[in-house]
């Protein structure tokens, strides 16, 4: 302190002196400013005394200090401690047995809380999951009665993962109770055991551990205060990582579970009911297969494929779609129900229709058989008739004149647009040509002098036939033809056709 004093003092004097030798200046006007003399000047005013006045005090200063210092350290290292009263008490063992013991029991306690601590967050995530659980069941627009119990079966769920977690959590709890409850023991035990001497001896640790005691507070500080920023963390991870849930099961909903907007899908789709049962389909018949309009087998494999159909639609029905997903499978099973139950009515009904045209057949055949046999008679007895009687033939069926029916002896032939005449009485009635149809001979009047021609009026073939009578007039039997000649009786007009060559049967 004194150097300081000294130092001050020296430094005032020489701003005395400096100061008053500027102020002298300064009043003699007659003395002219001259600034590189006045800079010399200020050189001669450094004074050195001060830097070294400066540096000794320094180095003073901290040889006192260092001096000081190795003093205290020295007093410290010779200062002679009693441990035998601890040694006698073995009060150090004890001690540390204690501080083990509190240390025991601070984990102890630490490892209930944790137990609390996720026996509290498993609850938790159990309601957090049925919550969601439940609201997927909600958004997916299910039947109630299907909607309920999905619902209850989360609820079981829940309750089930609950009784798991408190079924190991109490016997968790309670072990650890217990062995918190044994630490408190020991640490009475050990309490009861420290002498009054080493209660008094206590007091020389106090300090120590009450420093101890506060930096484990403040470890525990830092610790608790880390494990709420985690808890924060954690549960600001919670809510992320759920929006981020949400959006993807928004995402893939909107994928998998689309809304049929357009106009088509909702005129389809809008307001459509499936029926109450399933649609019935009719057996199909064996005449089919029988009767080669189906391969063999191909009922059997229908069937199948019907049945294979009808599973996998109920396979698809059973998943838990939304939107316009159910609407648009029920519709697509009841569009192929349909189709395929047409299908099957038609292949039944034609079937049928072919049994019944087939048993018309075989009826009309059976007919057509008959009536054929009775032809064959008919024109048998016919052409037997026509060779007894040696006539060219005869006509059958006159009602349309320009398609009569005729019947020839089998030794005559008519060729298509051959010429020929009927003969009524022994007179020429009327004139006619011949020609095929649907392969049976028909005649086709030319030439009428009778107003109607009759069943059975004689055929005559003539290769050049004579030209009719006058128009009105008859020839009677055994008057002169148009040629000059008499008109023939009937064998004698089987003679002249039999100059035709060829054979013919009796028209069909």
């Amino acid at each position: 302190m004194g150097d300081d004093n000294e130092i001050r003092d020296l430094i005032r004097r020489e701003s005395d002196t400096f100061l008053q030798k500027a102020l002298h200046d300064s009043t003699d006007v007659s003395a002219k400013y001259d600034f590189e003399s006045e800079f010399a000047k200020t050189r001669r005013n450094r004074s050195f005394l001060v830097w070294g006045a400066s540096a000794a005090t320094i180095l003073a200063l901290g040889a006192a200090a260092f001096g000081v210092t190795r003093i205290i350290q020295r007093q410290a290292a010779a200062a002679p401690v009693d441990v035998r009263a601890f040694a006698d008490l073995n009060l150090k063992d004890l001690l540390d047995t204690a501080k083990r013991n509190e240390n025991d029991m601070a984990q102890a306690k630490q490892e209930l809380s944790s137990l609390d601590y996720d026996y509290r967050t498993g609850l938790d995530s159990a309601d957090r999951a049925y919550q969601a659980a439940a609201e997927s069941i909600k958004a997916r627009n299910l039947p109630a009665d299907r909607q309920r119990s999905e619902l209850a079966a989360a609820a079981a769920a829940r309750d089930a993962a609950k009784r798991r977690l408190r079924a190991d959590y109490l016997p968790a709890a309670a072990a650890k109770k217990a062995e918190i409850a044994a630490i408190q023991t020991k640490m009475d035990n050990y309490d009861q055991r420290l002498s009054a001497q080493a209660k008094q001896q206590q007091a020389i640790l106090d300090n120590e551990r009450q420093l101890f005691d506060l930096q484990m507070k403040k470890q525990t500080a830092i610790y608790t205060s880390q494990i709420a920023d985690l808890k924060a963390a954690r549960a600001r991870d919670i809510a992320a990582l759920k929006r981020q849930r949400d959006a993807l099961a928004a995402a893939i909903t909107a994928r998998y579970n689309p809304v049929f907007d357009d106009a088509r899908s909702a005129a389809l789709l809008d307001g459509w009911k499936a029926g109450a049962g399933q649609a019935s389909f009719p057996e199909l018949p064996p005449y089919l297969e029988d009767q080669g309009f189906m391969d063999a087998g191909s009922s059997a494999r229908l069937d199948q494929s019907l049945s294979d159909f009808r599973f996998l639609a109920g396979e698809l029905g059973s998943v838990p779609y939304i939107n316009s997903v159910p609407p648009a499978l029920s519709r697509m099973e009841n569009e192929a129900l349909t189709a395929m139950a047409a299908y099957r009515a038609a292949l039944v009904k034609t079937a049928t229709g072919l049994e019944e045209r087939d048993a018309r057949i075989a009826q009309l055949t059976a007919i057509a058989k008959a009536a054929q046999d009775s032809l064959d008679r008919y024109r048998w007895a016919v052409s037997e008739y026509l060779r007894a009687r040696a006539e060219g033939g005869f006509v059958l069926d006159p009602r349309d004149p320009a398609s009569i029916v005729v019947a020839l002896n089998p030794a005559l032939s008519a060729e298509d647009g051959s010429t020929g005449y009927v003969v009524r009485d022994d007179r020429i009635v009327a004139h006619v040509s011949f020609y095929q149809k649907d392969g049976a001979l028909r005649a086709r009047v030319t030439d009428a002098q009778a107003p109607l021609l009759k069943a059975f009026d004689v055929v005559v073939l003539d290769a050049a036939a004579p030209a009719p009578p006058p128009s009105g007039s008859a020839a009677p039997s055994g008057s002169a033809l148009p040629n000059g000649s008499a008109a023939p009786s009937a064998p004698s007009a089987a003679a002249a056709s039999g100059a035709t060559t060829g054979a013919a049967s009796p028209a069909q």
